[in-house]
């Protein structure tokens, strides 16, 4: 079963924020990077602009909050789930371009990076 590129809403106290996985299990024991979205503002990362459009869930100008990816473990993924609304899975296009700014955002941490490369590259 695939989990890159599915997407769901979770609520953060400040309302509901997209969350991405951006890859399918891997490593001992089995974890995956999640991301989510934020709306774009003046000092945001702009690594990985997502436009109106891109994802129906998107309706303005919006960013990848690279600052703030994750590795979590699959029980953790599964809690996750039981929490969120799940979304539309995005596009490869989408994944691709989020999966590249990973590695280019200077935000991203170096644990997230490694995670990604050792097991995603």
């Amino acid at each position: 079963m695939s989990l890159a590129g599915e997407c769901y809403l979770f609520e953060d106290g400040g309302g509901y924020h997209l969350h991405i996985f951006l890859s399918d299990y891997s490593g001992d024991p089995p974890q995956t990077i999640i991301v989510n979205i934020t709306s774009w503002r003046e000092n945001s990362d702009e690594t990985c602009i997502i436009q109106p459009g891109e994802h129906p869930f998107i309706r303005k100008k919006s960013v990848v909050l690279y600052g703030k990816a994750s590795i979590i473990k699959v029980s953790n993924v599964e809690y996750l789930k039981r929490q969120g609304k799940q979304q539309e899975t995005i596009s490869n296009k989408l994944l691709s371009k989020m999966c590249a700014g990973l590695c280019k955002s200077k935000r991203t941490s170096k644990r997230v990076k490694e995670f990604y490369r050792k097991y995603h590259t």
